[in-house]
């Protein structure tokens, strides 16, 4: 922003950062929701040094509590969320494969008397195991989900077998066996979930369709949304047909069931069916469709405005984009809309600088520190 509006218009900029938010999860909460997720990695490391962790401390004796372990995930979750995938590897390294016995309740038995497992948040260790894919070794990530799947294939297992979830003879009672039993099922699907996405990241497509079909059983009440999400997958690889019998079922499905949410996803998919096969036009007419339902719907403005624009109508489109940027900045700025809207003002207008740097003065009331404004082509 120095660069491109000089100093004044730096100085103007009001953003939350370390120093400005209370020391405490309230305070990391807040930099998460207004975005500024750079700041919130740094308060993370100095809630870590609070509790005899984080910076310098690597290879020192420590003490892992529930609360350290889980700003630990926060700020890993914050490192891949900005794509620093080496720092993350890197502050992932000292807890090795996440078993070490210092990460278990046992081994702190005067913090946590009675309680048993590991202390280590299940979303850190589907963190620890989707990371290697951002780092170029998709297959190292498969093998971790894959331990994890058997992992809690056993749990449940001994769950069914009237054991308890290590296997041991305690007894437990109906209703906790059944939440375990809950628990452990839906976790077994997100580790589906991360499996057929990294086999998506492969381009094995066909293995990745099936490992979405397994997810289904798991989460049953997601079927629509999965059905439409393999869709677009044989429309993203050119395969109308097989797009087209998915959006079927999803209509099949969606009929049985109320509500605007599912009626958009039909729509969604009529819509972008026809955009696979260049039908504009009538892709066009139903991301309109979707705004008359939801005039806020950021998707059907974005794709509906490209449509203009391959239809050779480039001022009604900027029009589209424009009208959604003023109408509700804080909504309308993100990254893809302002992308389409830099490149649109290339192709209408010599002054396109001068509007591209009007857009960073926007963004820079609303957005964090987050925001990649090489999405705006200031070059």
């Amino acid at each position: 922003m120095l660069r491109f509006l000089g100093e004044h218009a730096a100085m103007k900029r009001q953003v939350l950062n370390t120093n400005s938010v209370e020391q405490s999860f309230q305070g990391l909460k807040q930099l998460i929701s207004t975005k500024n997720w750079r700041a919130a990695v740094d308060l993370c490391g100095r809630l870590l040094t609070a509790h005899g962790q984080g910076y310098g401390k690597s290879g020192l004796p420590t003490s892992h509590t529930t609360d350290s372990l889980q700003i630990w995930f926060v700020r890993l979750a914050l490192l891949v969320k900005l794509s620093l995938y080496q720092n993350a590897e890197m502050e992932f390294e000292p807890f090795g494969n996440l078993d070490q016995p210092d990460l278990y309740y046992e081994y702190y038995p005067h913090v946590y008397p009675g309680r048993k497992g590991s202390m280590v948040p299940f979303s850190m260790r589907i963190l620890h195991a989707e990371l290697q894919q951002y780092l170029g070794s998709p297959q190292e990530s498969l093998d971790r989900l894959h331990n994890m799947k058997t992992i809690c294939t056993k749990i449940l297992d001994n769950l069914e077998h009237g054991l308890a979830e290590d296997g041991s003879m305690t007894n437990i009672t109906q209703d906790s066996r059944q939440a375990s039993v809950q628990l452990w099922r839906s976790r077994l699907g997100r580790v589906m979930y991360s499996t057929a996405n990294c086999l998506l990241m492969m381009k094995d497509y066909v293995l990745a369709v099936e490992t979405y079909h397994t997810v289904m059983k798991y989460y049953p009440e997601q079927e629509p949304q999965l059905l439409s999400g393999i869709g677009r997958i044989f429309l993203q690889i050119g395969d109308i047909k097989m797009a087209e019998k998915y959006f079927q079922d999803v209509e099949k499905v969606a009929q049985k069931l109320d509500g605007l949410k599912n009626q958009i996803m039909v729509l969604m998919n009529r819509a972008f069916l026809h955009l696979g096969q260049n039908n504009f036009a009538e892709a066009h007419k139903y991301f309109t469709e979707i705004l008359k339902i939801d005039p806020s719907n950021s998707v059907a403005n974005n794709n509906a405005a490209v449509c203009l624009l391959y239809l050779g109508k480039l001022k009604d489109s900027l029009h589209q984009l424009e009208g959604m940027v003023q109408q509700d900045p804080k909504h309308y700025l993100h990254e893809s809309v302002l992308f389409n809207l830099t490149t649109m003002y290339e192709l209408e207008s010599s002054r396109s600088m001068q509007k591209k740097q009007a857009l960073l003065e926007a963004v820079a009331v609303k957005e964090g520190d987050s925001f990649n404004t090489q999405c705006l082509k200031l070059g």
